[in-house]
């Protein structure tokens, strides 16, 4: 039924692929400092977080999420004060044996990672060192900054994440790079944080869906939600708390709007006016949507005389485009 418009969106998906070479260092390098770390006694295991673990960081690959869980007989020491400092100088000594041409903290100290900038990588690896909670998901990560372990629950996400996508036949992540690249090419949304529209998504899919339904569905439902607090997917923090009332409205504003050309689209899809969606979805997403064919004029005019002209102007067979193509005169009614 929509097979066009579905090619659209698969292209669309393909273009926001991560480099698959970039992905594969990335990775490789991972074991390494894995293998280094635990070999050398500081860390039991690591594991990857963010974006990038979750697999829903759109490209270019700019940096990488590891946490280094220490090994349980530093923990004392490392909870003595200056010790989150302390786990990413050890960290640090270790790395340095490893690949000497390593540098540190060069674009940024972030106060929970240790920045590691490889000169034949392209993206830089942020080491986050972190204690264990027994019997627990949880771990505590280091803030050097204020010299404390901080709560976290990041494997939680990741588990809640890779459970949503399992559950929706593998679509569900990339349905929310669609998502992200949407609010990226938007200037009202663009400053948005990205955990935010995996939990719209999350919130919105929960089986399978085709593309277009999936972020139409979504748009339609953050429209709402954000007009109230909005908690991450493991229902913890609240991703809204600092905004102001103003932002809020704005955000509902501007989501309502794009919810409701998400919608026409749609009903154009269903009606195979595939040409007149995919042309909807590229002014919402822009350039890494693809483009539709132009319209030639006897196709125009043939959609005049009985469809409906869309949000974008074109003139389409199907009734359910923005307005009729033909508007009735009030006098004809009386």
């Amino acid at each position: 039924m929509n097979d066009s418009t579905k090619n659209a969106f698969d292209a669309f998906d393909e273009e926001l692929n991560l480099d698959g070479r970039e992905r594969k260092s990335a990775q490789k390098r991972h074991n390494e400092i894995t293998e280094h770390l635990v070999n050398a006694g500081l860390a039991i295991a690591t594991f990857l977080q963010g974006s990038f673990a979750r697999k829903t960081m759109l490209k270019p690959l700019k940096d990488v999420d590891m946490v280094i869980r220490m090994h349980p007989r530093l923990e004392k020491a490392l909870r003595q004060p200056g010790g989150p400092a302390h786990a990413m100088s050890l960290i640090r000594e270790v790395i340095t044996e490893k690949y000497p041409d390593a540098l540190f903290d060069v674009d940024d100290a972030p106060a929970h990672a240790l920045q590691v900038t490889f000169a034949e990588l392209d993206f830089t690896f942020d080491l986050v060192p972190a204690l264990d909670v027994e019997d627990s998901e949880i771990v505590h990560i280091a803030d050097r900054e204020n010299d404390t372990w901080e709560w976290s629950n990041t494997r939680t996400l990741n588990r809640i994440i890779s459970t949503r996508n399992q559950a929706t036949g593998g679509r569900f992540v990339h349905q929310v790079r669609m998502l992200k690249s949407f609010k990226k090419g938007n200037p009202v949304l663009d400053d948005t944080c990205g955990l935010l529209w995996e939990a719209f998504a999350y919130a919105a899919v929960t089986g399978p869906l085709e593309h277009s339904q999936a972020l139409a569905t979504t748009l339609a439902q953050a429209a709402q939600a954000v007009t109230h607090p909005v908690l991450d997917p493991t229902g913890v923090d609240d991703l809204t708390a600092e905004w102001t009332i103003d932002e809020r409205n704005t955000y509902a504003t501007t989501l309502a709007a794009t919810a409701r050309r998400a919608a026409e689209a749609r009903r154009l899809e269903e009606d195979g006016q595939h040409a007149a969606a995919i042309e909807i979805w590229h002014t919402l997403i822009g350039d890494p949507f693809p483009q539709s064919e132009s319209q030639n004029a006897t196709d125009a005019l043939r959609a005049l005389a009985a469809g409906s002209i869309t949000s974008t102007g074109r003139a389409v067979v199907s009734p359910r485009g923005q307005q009729p193509a033909r508007p009735a005169r009030s006098w004809r009614t009386r």
